[in-house]
């Protein structure tokens, strides 16, 4: 009886219903399709390609030879223009502007593009020469955050100011000072001009250059301020995890505030929904009189976000081997997430780009490894029936089908070594499947209890105010630490902790083990090897494996 029961058992699981195996949708990686990529060899991708005159142009930085590139959308290379003075990460995205005419003159089509040297430059987009050029203030670094044209005149955040030139000819018109500012981008209403900064600060800037501080939080605004139905939306950073706050437009008063993760992205807003993202989830705040939390999706991204024709949300992954996500936003409640393997794999802060010439659909993909990706859509009458037919998850299926109904068999005429054998390669296939879950789980733990023990690494007032919004690394030693800041453009320990030894002419023994780097000597101390925390939470991965972000502390001590 006890064996009928058993095999019973066994073959009702064969009429459960496989989720997997029949997917009525068509995701975004069936209807498009590769067409070309392009390695730029060294340096970042860090900021979206732009598609103007014909041409998809691309910035790349943090390298011996900053750029911005134009390529045809066949992929040949056509012109580049490079600023080896800019020698860390441009995070300022391209700027284009249609010809016109204003009070100071008139101009062509141009591209705006601001380094960290200060210098902003305009091109054309044609050829890449330069159209005119400004050099603005620098302290440690240039400018690195979103300009805005309004009305015949550029209005850009420079190191530790707003200043507002002439589209004409790049003549500045006034600038004032507000604080010291890292990816600050600037907004501009009828009325007026918004920019944060590293301290917390929003400023707000008159038509006529004149500043006054809004309101201010512990945190950092490292993005350009949104303007939605509700207020005026900052995403304020601070070291452990940020927060959302919802202001009114003239007095600067706090009209809401929400939670949010760590390390937070570029937020966007499109019609009455904003869009945040940090190192835990991606956020859809319903702003129309006041702003409402929709839902979220857990999801790791500290970049820009991109939003195309469709209203779909396209983000990069932030993480070693990172993927993207493709988000259908129908309403909050109804967001649906596919996750997209393009290709690309290693850091990602860019959005896409998205343009369409006649017919076809193009979407450009770049990343911190300095590789574009380009993919075009295919019309749906195209898309091949085959590609709804997932044969490994079939197979895995039927396998999974012949066991079950197997071991039942076995085990009613009594053969227990077959059974042993057919239900053991039952167990390994689920444990197969089971594996990436609790892989993700455990890795997940791991990172709560560190996360819950682990203190953050604070500022130290004795430091100089230029290593302010930059990557610091302290060293340990029986005499004292010696830290080294304003490094800018490292994405893991181990090159950002490189840079440092460099900088101190210290000596470093790494050698590389099966797990990753292990660095068992700085500066000749050895003793049992030595440990690194990263703003204050001990480093559980290898140094060449641990992401950083572009303010991060790390601290070296011997064990």
């Amino acid at each position: 009886m006890i064996r009928r029961l058993i095999a019973f058992f066994l073959l009702s699981m064969l009429m459960l219903p496989m989720a997997s195996a029949v997917d009525s949708t068509v995701s975004w990686t069936q209807e498009n399709t590769p067409a070309w990529d392009y390695d730029f060899s060294d340096g970042y991708i860090s900021t979206a390609p732009l598609y103007i005159d014909e041409k998809i142009l691309v910035r790349t930085s943090g390298s011996s030879n900053p750029s911005v590139t134009a390529l045809s959308v066949e992929g040949t290379f056509l012109w580049r223009h490079s600023n080896p003075n800019s020698t860390n990460n441009d995070m300022s995205p391209l700027l284009p502007v249609s010809a016109g005419e204003g009070a100071c003159g008139a101009w062509p089509e141009l591209v705006l593009v601001g380094w960290t040297d200060g210098v902003l430059e305009a091109l054309h987009p044609g050829n890449g020469t330069v159209y005119w050029s400004v050099q603005t203030e620098v302290v440690g670094w240039g400018i690195t955050g979103a300009g805005s044209v309004f009305e015949g005149h550029v209005f850009y955040p420079t190191r530790q100011g707003l200043g507002m030139y002439c589209m004409a000819d790049g003549s500045q018109q006034w600038w004032t000072e507000t604080g010291l500012g890292w990816r600050n981008g600037v907004t501009l209403t009828d009325s007026a001009a918004y920019v944060g900064d590293e301290s917390g600060t929003l400023w707000r800037i008159d038509s006529t250059g004149e500043a006054y501080a809004l309101a201010s939080f512990e945190g950092k605004i490292r993005h350009a301020p949104l303007i939605s139905q509700a207020g005026i939306l900052v995403h304020v950073q601070s070291s452990m995890d940020s927060t959302v706050f919802v202001l009114h437009n003239e007095t600067g008063l706090v009209l809401q505030q929400f939670t949010a993760g760590p390390s937070p992205a570029l937020p966007v807003i499109m019609d009455d929904v904003v869009v945040l993202s940090d190192s835990e989830s991606i956020h859809f705040l319903l702003c129309r009189d006041t702003c409402a939390l929709e839902s979220q999706i857990p999801f790791h991204s500290n970049g820009e976000i991109g939003i195309n024709r469709q209203g779909n949300i396209v983000i990069p992954s932030n993480t070693p081997n990172s993927n993207w996500a493709h988000i259908v936003h129908q309403n909050g409640s109804n967001a649906v997430l596919e996750s997209l393997d393009v290709g690309l794999y290693g850091y990602g802060t860019a959005a896409p780009l998205w343009f369409r010439i006649g017919s076809v659909n193009y979407t450009v993909f770049g990343d911190d490894q300095s590789v574009l990706k380009v993919f075009q859509n295919l019309p749906s009458d195209e898309i091949l029936e085959s590609n709804d037919f997932d044969w490994s998850t079939q197979s895995f299926l039927f396998a999974t089908y012949l066991l079950l109904g197997s071991s039942a068999v076995f085990f009613l005429n009594g053969r227990r070594d077959l059974f042993v054998r057919t239900s053991s390669l039952l167990l390994v296939l689920v444990l197969l499947l089971l594996l990436p879950d609790v892989t993700q789980l455990w890795s997940s733990e791991v990172n709560e209890v560190f996360e819950e023990t682990s203190e953050a690494d604070e500022w130290d007032e004795n430091w100089p105010d230029t290593w302010l919004g930059t990557q610091i690394v302290v060293f340990q030693f029986a005499e004292g630490e010696q830290a080294i800041g304003g490094l800018v453009g490292h994405q893991d320990v181990l090159s950002l902790t490189q840079s440092a030894v460099d900088d101190f002419d210290f000596s470093m023994t790494v050698e590389q083990t099966s797990i990753g780097a292990y660095i068992s000597s700085i500066n000749g101390i050895q003793g049992e090897g030595w440990e690194f925390y990263v703003d204050g939470s001990k480093g559980v991965l290898s140094a060449d494996t641990t992401a950083i972000d572009s303010t991060t502390i790390v601290r070296w001590t011997p064990v």
